[in-house]
């Protein structure tokens, strides 16, 4: 009776009635509790009178009425328990402990990180590395040629950037270039970014690469399958477009692997 005439006592005609007191804790739980079915409206409830109200919102909790320091961090009836009468008595006042966060869903001692750890593994290395492969090969040669003139021998290197090339096929190695730069900036912010977005862009331009990687090789072995040479001298695929392509497949794997794998 003492119960219910302290809840009609707090309850207004713009707040819900508090005059009552949930299933299971008894009047000596001081604690928070729903005042209805939406958790985030709440009354504090001191052992023996409904004393405060709170509410969520977009800023956090918004409290109206007395509530006691130690309870303030509170954020439900689990947490008041713990330091109730009997605990106090035994202990003493409970100081207030910080309050972490007013989401009534956050797990207990949770605390959102600022940054995420660097994570550097098999994947992002392999990455990073064929970045840097892409760029090497493209300034590299593209298209090697060997000869004699008389008794000398001789040895002909063209490179990716050469205009040659350009003349050649129609491009040249700038754009593999550039995205081996974009595959090693990529790859150096996946070293502390586990976006799925971050992802999904890689895993795009890697795939980009690899068709202008293969598109170049292929031009370049049918260019030079059709050059007759004099006896004596050969003319090949050069190490720098074989390590674009190797590079550029291999970033495609690597990101599409980390891509599925999430």
């Amino acid at each position: 009776m003492v119960e219910q005439e302290a809840g009609s006592a707090a309850a207004t005609e713009n707040t819900p009635d508090l005059g009552w007191h949930p299933v299971g804790a008894t009047p000596n739980d001081p604690g928070w509790y729903p005042t209805g079915v939406n958790p985030n409206d709440q009354a504090y409830w001191d052992g023996q009178a409904w004393t405060a109200q709170r509410q969520w919102t977009v800023s956090g909790w918004v409290e109206q009425g007395a509530v006691p320091a130690a309870a303030a961090a509170s954020t439900g009836p689990a947490a008041a328990a713990s330091t109730g009468p009997a605990a106090a008595a035994s202990t003493g006042p409970a100081p207030a402990a910080p309050r972490l966060s007013g989401n009534p869903y956050t797990p207990p001692g949770y605390k959102k990180p600022r940054t995420t750890p660097a994570t550097m593994n098999v994947g992002v290395l392999l990455l990073i590395v064929s970045g840097i492969a892409l760029m090497v090969g493209s300034v590299g040669s593209w298209v090697h040629v060997t000869g004699t003139v008389g008794v000398a021998g001789f040895h002909l290197s063209i490179n990716g950037i050469d205009q040659g090339i350009t003349t050649l096929i129609g491009q040249n190695g700038y754009v593999t270039f550039i995205g081996g730069i974009v595959l090693l900036v990529f790859g150096g912010l996946a070293l502390t970014n586990d976006d799925l977005l971050l992802a999904i862009l890689t895993a795009l331009v890697a795939a980009a690469t690899v068709v202008f990687a293969i598109y170049d090789m292929f031009r370049i072995v049918q260019k030079i399958s059709n050059v007759t040479t004099a006896p004596g001298s050969n003319i090949s695929v050069g190490w720098g477009l074989i390590c674009v392509l190797s590079a550029a497949v291999l970033a495609t794997i690597v990101t599409l692997v980390r891509l599925f794998s999430r």
